[in-house]
């Protein structure tokens, strides 16, 4: 049996992450955006789908205010945090 599901929401992050890292001017590296995306994967609540129907449900929800202002909040968050923080040194 072959299971096939997918986790809208990291779909939705890597769409909103760089724009939102370059707003609160920190650095967007490729090490800082994934931690940027770890941190705010690890506080949005997850949206899996396993059919076609599932994958357009979770689309549309995407698209509502609220759903689009938690993902870029977490992600601002997230942003703001690693910063501060980076893994690599500070030019």
């Amino acid at each position: 049996m072959s299971v096939a599901y997918k986790n809208l929401m990291e779909d939705i992050a890597l769409q909103n992450v760089e724009r939102v890292m370059k707003a609160s001017g920190g650095c967007c590296c490729d090490d800082c955006k994934s931690d940027v995306l770890a941190y705010a994967l690890n506080h949005l609540p997850p949206h899996y789908v396993a059919t076609r129907q599932g994958l357009l449900m979770v689309k549309l929800q995407s698209y509502a205010l609220q759903f689009h202002a938690d993902v870029v909040a977490a992600l601002s968050e997230a942003s703001e945090l690693i910063a501060k923080n980076p893994r690599h040194r500070r030019d």
